[in-house]
């Protein structure tokens, strides 16, 4: 109404005629003296402040820290040291001081200058993969240098890298909550017990910067530090090669080309990554880590002499079981990346003669267990499969033979009909139907563990790889073989529709646990999408599977390099999917 006052009249307009305890809740007050409604109901003292403190600094506070900046630069002139350009403060303590007209010279600058000048972002923008050699100096980012901090405590620095006492625990700590759910290869009380040794060896140094260059990869905090420990790491492992004798092999050695090989397989290039793998592998051939558990023999008691000599020092159960440990994740490695281009397989699964990881409980408290061997566990036909107190990182090898098997039929495909290929293919697939239903239970969205639905997810991709088979491998023009390519497809053709179904929601679940995820998980979204861009008369499938893979795959690209890389080889010429151009 006209002339009506907008507010209440009270002691003062603001905060000030609000209770204390409606001012820290922010609600409004109705200012009944001498209790308000609000501290009624609550049952507590109304307390109005009867004025405010004023705000900003105490009158001369500015004058005295100008002070106290021209006696520092006065100390840092003495000691030879040039100092930082100041900013000339505005006196409020003096009216007449802002009516004077002041000077910018190349030392001072006006602070109502520097508001009113462009902000600069003081560091570059980088992607989390790359490498930032330090290079990069901005005006606004002017630090002294550490020799003139003569009070700090000085820690040596090797090729621009600082490790201190506290960056060496969070990434220890950094590669026990992530990395070891998918490379469990490391004892940690062991590691631990040696971790902060100074005298230790080169070899544990080596796999120490390879522990941690892997960490760094799994955290936005260090990825600025992840390349120049990825540089020290390949240094330290190259001086270690080219030392007297060269002979000399040691499990830190191959454990921390290993754990290299996936920081390059996800951070730098999937063939340096290649490369690295295979030097693990030779290690490990080297060292005859795939018979382990080989009967003993007279001629194994030889080799047992002689791998001693390799690697000399006793050996407990959980240093063999460490073993055990890094030839499976080897194994791991070798599968899931020949799958990428069909390549042949390093290590030929009947010459393994080394038993299963042992449960995570029994390594960590040290108590001995037998483990099955994998022939054991993953039978050529079908059969129930022996599922019992089996790790997820065993999960992870039995996926990893299903695909190795899946990988060598498709290799060995014949050109002519042939009998033994479609009993072989037909076994595989029932294997892999037993091994969906017992793994779909541990892998849905109810209980969602992401190491498990990788390897479900396996699975459901070794599925559509036998219906492709089918369908692009001529099993010849006769009679005969037409037959036979149309009983496989009747066979087939539902089972693929329904793994494409399950890919769907197997990837929601992933979706959902993107730092848990399993590395290598980019080449299996790979080859579901390679399947569904060769099979576009499966309208209702193709719909479902690719847009999912493909947001999957671009949510993947701040942490896995392989998801770059893989859409960059799914990109279609002049088309756009979920966003991707």
């Amino acid at each position: 109404m006209p002339g009506q006052q907008r507010q209440q009249p009270g002691i003062a307009v603001g905060f000030v005629a609000h209770s204390a305890k409606c001012r820290r809740r922010r609600i409004r007050c109705d200012r009944i003296r001498p209790q308000c409604t609000a501290c009624v109901t609550s049952g507590v003292e109304c307390i109005v402040r009867d004025s405010c403190p004023l705000r900003g600094p105490k009158k001369g506070y500015l004058k005295t820290l100008q002070k106290r900046i021209e006696e520092l630069e006065s100390q840092l002139e003495k000691q030879g040291t040039s100092p930082a350009p100041t900013c000339q403060t505005v006196d409020n303590d003096s009216s007449t001081d802002n009516n004077e007209n002041q000077t910018t010279t190349p030392e001072t600058t006006d602070i109502l200058q520097l508001q009113a000048a462009p902000v600069e972002f003081p560091f570059p923008m980088v992607e989390p993969w790359g490498c930032f050699d330090g290079s990069y100096t901005s005006e606004l980012l002017q630090l002294p240098l550490v020799e003139s901090l003569p009070d700090l405590v000085q820690i040596p620095m090797e090729s621009g890298l600082l490790i201190s006492p506290m960056m060496h625990n969070d990434l220890d700590q950094l590669y026990f909550d992530r990395a070891y759910a998918f490379a469990p290869v490391i004892h940690t009380h062991r590691y631990r017990s040696w971790s902060k040794q100074p005298n230790k060896s080169k070899q544990r140094t080596c796999l120490q910067y390879a522990m941690w260059t892997l960490a760094s990869s799994l955290s936005s905090q260090f990825h600025v530090q992840g390349c120049k420990l990825y540089e020290k790491t390949r240094q330290l492992l190259h001086e270690l090669e080219a030392e007297e004798p060269c002979h000399q092999i040691s499990l830190e050695q191959t454990q921390a080309w290993a754990l290299l090989s996936i920081y390059e397989l996800t951070c730098q290039d999937f063939h340096r990554g290649m490369m690295s793998a295979g030097r693990a592998f030779r290690l490990i051939q080297m060292m005859r880590l795939y018979e382990l558990d080989l009967p003993r023999t007279p001629h194994t008691m030889q080799l047992d002499q002689y791998q001693r000599q390799l690697t000399p020092g006793q050996e407990d159960w959980v240093d063999i079981e460490t073993k055990r440990r890094t030839f499976w994740f080897a194994y791991l490695i070798d599968r899931f990346t020949s799958m990428v281009d069909g390549l042949h397989m390093f290590f030929d699964e009947r010459l393994i003669r080394t038993r299963l990881p042992a449960p995570e409980a029994n390594f960590a408290s040290n108590r001995p267990t037998d483990m099955s061997f994998l022939a054991d566990v993953v039978p050529e036909v079908s059969v129930e499969w022996p599922h019992n107190n089996l790790s997820p990182f065993t999960e992870c090898v039995i996926g990893a033979t299903m695909c190795g098997r899946v990988l060598q039929h498709k290799q060995n495909a014949p050109t002519r009909p042939c009998e033994e290929f479609c009993s072989r293919h037909r076994a595989l697939n029932a294997l892999l139907a037993q091994r969906i239903r017992t793994l779909r239970v541990y892998a849905s969205l109810e209980y969602p563990d992401p190491i498990i639905a990788f390897v479900a997810l396996a699975a459901q991709i070794d599925v559509l790889l036998l219906y492709d088979l089918i369908e692009s491998k001529p099993l010849g023009t006769g009679a005969e073989g037409t037959q036979l390519v149309q009983a496989l497809h009747a066979e087939h053709q539902q089972q693929a529709l329904d793994a494409v179904t399950d890919i769907s929601l197997l990837v929601a679940v992933l979706s959902q646990h993107f730092q848990q995820m399993h590395p290598l998980t980019p080449i299996l979204l790979l080859l579901g999408a390679r399947f569904s861009q060769s099979h576009p008369e499966l309208n209702d499938a193709y719909i479902k599977l690719m847009p999912s893979i493909l947001t999957m795959l671009q949510a993947s690209m701040g942490l896995n390099k392989l998801a770059q890389n893989f859409l960059q080889l799914l990109k279609p010429q002049g088309d756009t999917w979920c966003g991707f151009t």
